[in-house]
């Protein structure tokens, strides 16, 4: 009999501990939606396409976040580009310490950064133009990344 008062207290103080923390993110959530506690972006920078094609038109942005942005042909990417000159995976954008980089995945054509071909991660910077195929984009920060330059 002593074991059940016992683990019924238990219960009971863990139901309150639970009660106490739904309410509490409740309350986080609605002064976020108020603006009185501002949400961390994670965002790190946008692409915008400058020369596109028929199907992927200039002025289109794609954002980059936290956990990168994979661009080539294939469905299996973030961006999917209907340029024969792409490959399947192409290039992926990453975040890395505060900076944006991009890297080749092997691409038959090369990926391109402000008119020269690519070997190696590189970093980009705000303004930077990236050719895949014939499509280019423009590279530009948000107001999280840091800026090193």
């Amino acid at each position: 009999m002593q074991i059940i008062l016992v683990l019924g207290r238990l219960i009971f103080i863990v139901l309150i501990y639970l009660f106490l923390f739904r309410m509490t993110m409740i309350l986080y959530a609605e002064l976020q939606a108020q603006g009185v506690i501002e949400r961390k972006e994670a965002e790190y920078g946008c692409l915008e396409v400058l020369a596109g094609t028929d199907t992927f038109p200039q002025g289109r942005i794609y954002k980059v976040g936290r956990r990168g942005l994979r661009v080539g042909r294939s469905k299996r990417n973030d961006v999917i580009l209907p340029d024969h000159y792409a490959s399947l995976e192409h290039a992926v954008f990453r975040e890395a310490k505060g900076s944006m980089m991009i890297e080749d995945c092997g691409s038959t054509n090369g990926t391109w950064v402000n008119g020269e071909k690519i070997s190696s991660p590189i970093q980009l910077a705000a303004g930077d133009y990236v050719k895949i195929g014939s499509i280019t984009f423009q590279y530009s920060r948000w107001k999280n990344e840091s800026s090193k330059f």
